[in-house]
């Protein structure tokens, strides 16, 4: 005794909408189905195969290294330095530096450094450069010159 599998129009109103979303599936159903790829045919489940160098393990840092991070950046070494160094983000790298008692702040710029720094821009110093000469970012020496009332240039004007 054969079955024979019923026509589209005459199957179940729930495999309908099945059918139609497997033959035109959304985006969230395109990666199921490219991750059902990936999955291992063994009987226990064993779950996608992921190469090994996409799984980062997760460390924390010990006291003794969290000491020369502390070196580190008071010799001069940067936040990004030493998350590149160490294998962490920069907010990681910060917060271990601020439970230290270092603020990793970039310094703001007092008046005098300010007028200075106007008149820097006016003879055609940029802000990044600025900012190296004064050891902050040039984000800040942007602002601050705004504050003071400067007109910025373009992003490519030049005197």
């Amino acid at each position: 005794m054969s079955t024979v599998p019923p026509k589209l129009s005459e199957a179940p109103f729930w495999l309908v909408g099945d059918v139609e979303a497997l033959s035109h599936p959304s985006t969230p159903v395109q990666r199921l189905l490219e991750l059902a790829k990936t999955w291992s045919d063994a009987p226990n489940g064993a779950g996608p195969t992921v190469s090994p160098r996409a799984l980062k393990t997760l460390r924390k840092l010990k006291p003794a290294e969290i000491d020369e991070l502390v070196e580190q950046y008071r010799a001069g070494s940067s936040v990004y330095q030493l998350a590149k160094q160490y294998g962490f983000h920069r907010i990681t790298i910060g917060k271990h530096l601020r439970s230290r008692g270092i603020d990793t702040t970039a310094p703001a710029l007092t008046h005098e450094q300010v007028r200075e720094a106007a008149q820097l821009y006016a003879d055609g110093w940029s802000c990044k450069k600025i900012a190296k000469n004064f050891g902050t970012g040039a984000e800040t020496v942007r602002e601050r010159l705004q504050q003071a009332g400067v007109t910025m240039r373009g992003p490519h004007e030049r005197l």
